[in-house]
């Protein structure tokens, strides 16, 4: 799998599996503000061959469109915006024409589907993250999805072009542009920020995107929010412990209201339900805790901790 120091080192070029105007547009303007004096979208999936017409800038550029996923010869991400049930098979397309990863916008990907996807991203070291992934963000050099904002507004005044030594890490898209938010707010700039996705089998694991911050050498703290349900926090306490991983984490486990129920209830994403008490919100932060983590008791309290870092400060 590239690791992030990879990437910023490359010119990375972007092909769109399916129309989002919006989305599309929001990669083009990032890439805009980010200084590049062109777009990083190369051509978009629609099923006919033709041009459409966006912006770069104020000036009007036409992107072509395509039958078929092409022959790649440079460095290549995919972003992949079709329905749940056509995301396996058009991003299997994009991996065999040698991608180096991509994300997949789309929620409800048939689970099957996943582990299929998973294993198919491990057999050719492909960096996925989704299915249901806002998707991955280096500022200034890579947006892959709505990740960091759609609109220029919101890609400025969130400071997500300017690089910087934060790292957001979440399952939740939702969560995971908060997050941005709140480390961009308290005057810090991000290395990179992703979000693994909301369904069951995401691509990429918590645990392997916490390998990706620890072998990041800008990186120098993760923001992690997570939830009740599932053991994934179990594994980065394996990390912390085998000394695999050292960087400095502020988290927050979402879902301790379930307690208060007869039988804990199942939440918005599919792995958002607590079935054993180890699996329980409550018992993820004391595990973390235990193990070195700094972990809030609210979401409140998580802001404080960001807050009292120290700043990069807030130039753009």
């Amino acid at each position: 799998m590239i690791q992030i120091q990879a990437i910023r080192q490359s010119v990375n070029k972007v092909i769109v599996i399916g129309n989002h105007e919006p989305i599309i547009q929001s990669i083009l303007d990032f890439d805009y503000s980010s200084g590049k004096t062109e777009g990083s979208i190369t051509g978009i999936v629609t099923g006919r061959r033709g041009f459409v017409k966006y912006f770069f800038g104020r000036r009007e550029i036409l992107i072509p469109t395509l039958t078929a996923f092409p022959s790649l010869s440079k460095k290549t991400w995919f972003l992949n915006l079709n329905s749940g049930r056509r995301s396996l098979s058009t991003s299997q397309g994009a991996i065999l024409a040698g991608c180096l990863g991509g994300a997949i916008f789309a929620e409800n990907t048939p689970e099957l589907h996943s582990l299929e996807l998973i294993q198919l991203a491990q057999k050719h070291s492909a960096l996925v993250v989704g299915p249901a992934s806002v998707g991955l963000l280096i500022p200034g050099v890579l947006k892959l999805g709505p990740i960091g904002g759609i609109t220029p507004t919101q890609i400025v005044e969130g400071r997500i072009t300017k690089p910087g030594s934060m790292a957001v890490l979440s399952a939740s898209g939702g969560m995971t542009n908060e997050l941005i938010s709140i480390a961009t707010l308290a005057g810090h700039h991000l290395s990179f920020a992703l979000s693994f996705g909301g369904d069951r089998f995401p691509a990429l694991s918590p645990r392997d995107a916490f390998l990706l911050a620890q072998l990041d050498p800008e990186t120098k703290t993760v923001l992690y929010y997570g939830e009740l349900g599932g053991e994934d926090e179990y594994e980065l306490v394996k990390l912390k412990e085998e000394g695999k991983f050292t960087k400095q984490v502020v988290a927050h486990i979402a879902g301790t209201v379930a307690s208060l129920f007869p039988e804990s209830p199942q939440f918005g994403h599919a792995k958002a339900k607590a079935d054993k008490e180890r699996t329980t919100a409550l018992a993820k932060r004391v595990a973390l805790k235990t193990a070195g983590f700094n972990v809030s008791h609210s979401f409140s309290e998580f802001i404080d901790l960001v807050n009292n870092l120290p700043s990069e400060g807030l130039s753009c």
